[in-house]
């Protein structure tokens, strides 16, 4: 995948970007290529500053992850379609890359494929979309297999769901280090999902909790047998199943 991001404006070129500026602006369109692969259960790409281009401020991208170039071709349809049917998330780091290009000029992105056909294309403001989303909690089951923070502290934990899927939601701090003692454990989660007319998309964790897998279980209820034996405690497990007459 080469992709290339390009502040414009008239004179503009690299010494007019302060290094802090441009240290948030790829941030930001890494943040945004992590949403759209987690928008599409992908892992996020790893993408690199490939090249810096003379006499002018463009950035050139890199990456040579196989998903890479279907996250950047999502990232080209996303900036066309100003954010719309994309998750809060990304619409959220895409408001980030216009507001922190605006400092100096227009954000254009020169699309993958380069022909006399193929025009650059610009970063507009997001759309706002409607307000038809509902915040809905739930517990789910799962793994911990992801865990992720940005250079402001965002953070984010994916969960692999026991009945198949994945899912990354954002997380506090505190979460955040909870999570990373339960990587790879079987976990409850209590979390949110923002609930739209056609997508839902993940929200945020709650509370997360390490549970016992099958095998697990069953040897603590063995252990716990053979403590009462030794106290002399018998149990009978088939009087359990035995159906009272005076009920």
């Amino acid at each position: 995948m080469k992709l290339t991001i390009a502040l414009t404006g008239e004179g503009i070129t690299p010494k007019d970007v302060s290094l802090r500026q441009l240290s948030e602006l790829l941030e930001a369109t890494a943040a945004t290529f992590d949403s759209l692969a987690a928008d599409r259960k992908m892992n996020p790409p790893t993408v690199s500053l490939a090249k810096v281009k003379e006499g002018s401020a463009a950035y050139e991208l890199y990456s040579s992850d196989r998903q890479a170039d279907r996250v950047a071709a999502s990232f080209v349809t996303a900036v066309r379609r100003r954010g719309k049917g994309t998750s809060p998330r990304t619409r959220k780091s895409l408001q980030r890359m216009h507001k922190i290009s605006a400092r100096t000029g227009s954000l254009r992105i020169d699309p993958m494929e380069s022909s006399p056909n193929t025009k650059p294309i610009y970063l507009a403001p997001v759309l706002v979309e409607p307000d038809t989303q509902v915040e809905e909690a739930t517990v789910v089951y799962g793994r911990v297999v992801g865990l992720r923070i940005d250079a402001r502290d965002q953070a984010g934990v994916t969960l692999r769901y026991d009945d198949g899927g994945q899912g990354e939601f954002e997380a506090s701090l505190e979460t955040l280090q909870k999570a990373a003692g339960l990587l790879g454990h079987a976990v409850a989660a209590r979390v949110t999902f923002l609930r739209g007319e056609e997508q839902d998309w993940e929200g945020e964790i709650e509370e997360i909790e390490e549970r016992a897998a099958a095998g697990e279980f069953m040897e603590t209820i063995k252990r716990a047998r053979r403590e009462l034996q030794e106290k002399g405690i018998v149990i009978d497990a088939s009087k359990w199943l035995v159906e009272r007459d005076d009920d």
